[in-house]
């Protein structure tokens, strides 16, 4: 079976609730949690790549009140996320990882999983998601796997803002 057969079972019948809700056993979802360590959130990405092009994650003790520093390298780039002084953040830690391993690989947030204190997300090569945009179309791809950008916010996101998108999808799920 393909890797993108249970991607596309779900898009093609993404209207049956039955089947959204059985894509949340999906293998490959990476699921993270609000209280997840950042350096934890980058070894499951790892698990989802190959070898070669996993990124190293180095922490590194620093004197602010965040105490720590992550370190992401590749053999092309280094970087450092860029959290606040006194926190750090997954949302930081999600797009930092988008970041290293572009143009290549894509991660997306499955977009069914917004209103948890956990969320799911999907790690595919830029060639799949492409393949998947082509054959269901960019807004309905999007409306279910939401691209991550350096304007990303996930798991910041409060609660009224939580309750207003799912009501805006629920709104939406009819026409896409």
């Amino acid at each position: 079976m393909s890797t993108l057969q249970p991607i596309i079972h779900v898009l093609k019948h993404s209207s049956d609730e039955d089947i959204l809700e059985q894509f949340f056993e999906y293998e490959s979802l990476i699921w993270i949690d609000w209280r997840e360590d950042e350096g934890d959130i980058i070894h499951y990405f790892n698990g989802q790549l190959p070898e070669p092009h996993q990124i190293q994650c180095k922490i590194i003790q620093i004197d602010k009140p965040r105490g720590v520093d992550i370190v992401l390298s590749s053999d092309e780039r280094t970087l450092t996320i860029p959290f606040a002084d006194d926190r750090t953040d997954r949302d930081s830690a999600v797009r930092a990882m988008e970041e290293m391993i572009a143009p290549q690989y894509q991660i997306r947030w499955f977009m069914e999983s917004l209103g948890s204190d956990t969320l799911a997300f999907l790690l595919l090569s830029t060639e799949q998601w492409m393949e998947l945009e082509k054959q269901f179309g960019k807004e309905k791809l999007e409306f279910h796997f939401q691209p991550i950008t350096s304007e990303s916010i996930m798991f910041s996101l409060d609660v009224d803002a939580v309750f207003k998108l799912i009501e805006t999808r629920q709104k939406a799920r009819t026409s896409v």
